[in-house]
């Protein structure tokens, strides 16, 4: 699941993708336009997206139901967040489906501090 912001503007499109596993074959697209009604608060994306993720799910639950994912991953962090409940842990817990946080950014690791020691390891091991 993810949400892909327009540019200048409170609006976003809303995207539920059920794939097959092992041959992640497509399934299933559930997707809206939505108007975004909560500010950007960094810390709090949560609060902002989860009730439009949860749209999509019910979508899938109302019209194909044999089709609801067993597992979401979540464009955007879980535990590895400074309260240690992200965006996929609330969806989670709001769906009851398990969620996998893979944001592209590191949020928060305890004991981890982004420095220069940090960045010298992630360069050793990626091209940057």
């Amino acid at each position: 699941v993810d949400i892909s912001f327009v540019k200048g503007s409170d609006k976003a499109c809303a995207m539920l993708v059920v794939l097959s596993f092992p041959e992640l074959k497509l399934l299933h697209v559930s997707k809206a336009m939505v108007v975004m009604t909560e500010p950007y608060i960094p810390g709090f994306l949560a609060f902002r997206e989860v009730g439009f993720l949860l749209d999509r799910l019910e979508e899938v639950k109302r019209e194909k139901p044999e089709l609801v994912p067993q597992v979401i991953l979540v464009d955007g962090n879980g535990i590895l967040h400074p309260r240690g409940f992200g965006l996929a842990s609330h969806l989670g817990v709001e769906c009851g489906i398990p969620c996998v946080g893979v944001a592209k950014k590191l949020y928060h690791v305890d004991g981890l501090v982004k420095d220069a020691e940090y960045r010298e390891k992630v360069c050793s091991t990626i091209i940057c």
